[in-house]
């Protein structure tokens, strides 16, 4: 090679070598964080789910990291501790979910003043008039009437109930309260007798207490569950006592899971209703990114991922992809 294009491809190789160093710094120059804080209990099956989703957006950018966080139970004391730790620890974007907005709207709102984006995941703020809701940029979820509802409506089209009852497994959590009483209204204006029952966050102690109802309420034909977990301690307990599950009880659910899938082969479930909450996860990391890369505004709130009907036909499609974590 002669020697002045022997120079030359050593020019251009220290030139590359330079640019791509410098290129790289400049990529690494900023690197975004986001804090994701859930309520449920991150040890929860459902919220893995969420957290898959999280981490698939954040696998996406080589300038974003991000923190998935939450009590591993849930208490709402704890809840609020991980949030006001997210915040001290000056994210560059917060996704949440709003599990009770009258207590977090000071801080976020405080938060949200100084610059803070805001993102609210899987529970929203449904405070009225709207003005009186926290100003986050969207939220990305299900809405929590319209699930009780559905849930209602889709028991109504199978069966008329003696009586009817939902299993509230986070008293006080304005998503869940939201959900029962959608199924309250929707059963009370077909005269079906209903109440809702605090079944406590403690799943064991959450059967003890449905298998109670039941002997108290022998008539109860119907149950709204909308937690998997719940439901599947539920069932065994009750199997425990007699109660044939799917012919003198008949449960609708929400979310799914391996086992609930399995539950609806069997008929122990009627259908379960599906918020897709991998989506919620990953939706709420890629706005919020989009947000701090781009400038770019999130689709208005709400963002909806659900709620979808799931009965037994859907199940050959569902089953591997519960088992893999993304449903």
């Amino acid at each position: 090679m002669k020697a002045w294009l022997r120079t030359l491809v050593v020019l251009i190789l220290v030139t590359g070598l330079v640019v791509g160093i410098g290129g790289s710094s400049l990529a690494q120059a900023k690197k975004y964080k986001v804090y994701v804080v859930v309520h449920g209990g991150i040890a929860d099956p459902f919220w893995k789910v969420v957290e898959k989703g999280v981490k698939s957006a954040a696998a996406l950018y080589p300038d974003l990291d991000v923190a998935y966080t939450g009590p591993t139970v849930y208490k709402f004391e704890e809840f609020m501790t991980f949030v006001e730790s997210a915040l001290a620890a000056k994210p560059d974007a917060l996704v949440c979910t709003l599990t009770h907005p009258e207590a977090m709207d000071e801080p976020l709102r405080a938060a949200i003043g100084k610059g803070l984006p805001v993102l609210a995941i899987n529970a929203p703020d449904l405070r009225e008039p709207v003005d009186a809701r926290i100003p986050v940029l969207t939220y990305i979820g299900e809405d929590s009437y319209v699930i009780g509802v559905t849930a209602a409506r889709e028991t109504l089209k199978r069966f008329t109930p003696k009586r009817a009852v939902f299993c509230n497994h986070h008293p006080g959590a304005v998503n869940i309260e939201a959900r029962g009483r959608g199924w309250v209204d929707t059963m009370k204006a077909k005269d079906v007798p209903v109440e809702a029952l605090d079944i406590t966050e403690d799943a064991v102690k959450g059967a003890e207490i449905t298998a109670a109802y039941m002997k108290a309420h022998p008539d109860t034909d119907a149950i709204f569950v909308t937690n998997t977990l719940r439901t599947e301690t539920i069932i065994p307990r009750l199997e425990s006592d007699g109660v044939k599950v799917g012919i003198d009880v008949k449960i609708a659910q929400m979310d799914i899971s391996a086992k609930i899938l399995e539950h609806i082969k069997a008929g122990k479930v009627m259908f379960t209703l599906d918020q897709q909450q991998y989506l919620q996860g990953y939706m709420g990391v890629l706005f919020a990114y989009l947000r701090l890369k781009y400038g770019l505004a999130p689709p208005p709130a709400p963002v909806s991922t659900g709620p979808g009907v799931i009965t037994k036909a859907d199940i050959p499609s569902l089953e591997r992809l519960a088992k893999e974590g993304y449903r």
